[in-house]
């Protein structure tokens, strides 16, 4: 049974496992090393200070970590933003990511956001139908963003 609940410390070295092989599948050769757990750690902690607010989830299959989801919220403008979600591939498909994106929305309600932003690479259609399913649709392009020849799609949704 998969279960979501907050990010803690001993998720990190899943988290570093989720992010390095679900991206892995679309970035192919322009994967970078994979980062540490300490990376994840810090990358993921919840921080707020009343001007903003982020947070990471985790999806667990038992005590595995098998996708991850990290979000912030600007409450002041009431901007949300979808910094990363992961899902490990052989767990695809089985709305591990519905579930994390749910936990987000359920966190950005709760701050009264506006408009939720990410962006998406033109080479991932996978993640660019799974946005679109959740109510984003696309604003923009960046040209040659994050890699040369791989262009971004800056996706948003309004509450």
């Amino acid at each position: 049974m998969i279960t979501v609940r907050e990010f803690q410390d001993c998720d990190a070295a899943g988290a570093a496992e989720v992010y390095y092989e679900s991206f892995k599948t679309y970035l192919k050769e322009r994967m970078g090393p994979k980062r540490s757990a300490e990376y994840w750690q810090n990358a993921m902690q919840h921080f707020a200070n009343g001007e903003y607010d982020n947070i990471s989830f985790v999806a667990l299959d038992g005590n595995k970590v098998v996708g991850c989801i990290s979000v912030t919220a600007a409450l002041a403008r009431g901007l949300g933003t979808l910094q990363r979600i992961g899902v490990l591939p052989e767990y695809a498909g089985c709305g591990i990511g519905k579930m994390l994106f749910e936990a987000a929305d359920n966190f950005w309600r709760e701050r009264k956001m506006r408009k939720v932003a990410t962006c998406v690479s033109s080479i991932n259609p996978t993640a660019i139908k799974f946005y679109e399913r959740c109510g984003f649709h696309c604003e923009g392009i960046l040209k040659d963003h994050f890699f040369p020849g791989v262009d971004e799609h800056q996706l948003a949704m309004f509450y």
